[in-house]
């Protein structure tokens, strides 16, 4: 089946997908494919528009991979990156707090 979603990635997300091992990035493949095929699969981040976040493990570290819905168009994803639960998105807010409520 056909993703009807183009998916874009942020030079953030690209940085840390270098980082990672080939396993990690099998494991994190395999979401970006489910995110290709229905976005709308995963649920919202709370007080951001279009903004959504999957539950991952990534190395024994809880966190989140972070996605946005009609950015830059209306027929794609962008992949913004993996965010630590244990800092509270403080990251994310940080480098992508400009698309709260866009």
């Amino acid at each position: 089946m056909e993703s009807k979603f183009e998916v874009y990635f942020s030079r953030y997300f690209i940085e840390q997908w270098q980082g990672y091992g080939n396993n990690t990035q099998a494991f994190i493949n395999n979401k970006l494919s489910l995110i290709a095929h229905n976005p709308f699969r995963f649920r919202k981040h709370k007080g951001y528009a279009g903004v959504f976040k999957v539950k991952l493990d990534v190395e024994n570290r809880y966190s989140r991979l972070m996605y946005t819905i009609y950015y830059p168009n209306p027929k794609s994803v962008t992949i913004l990156g993996i965010f630590s639960r244990d800092r509270d998105y403080k990251d994310f807010e940080r480098i992508f707090g400009y698309l709260r409520h866009r």
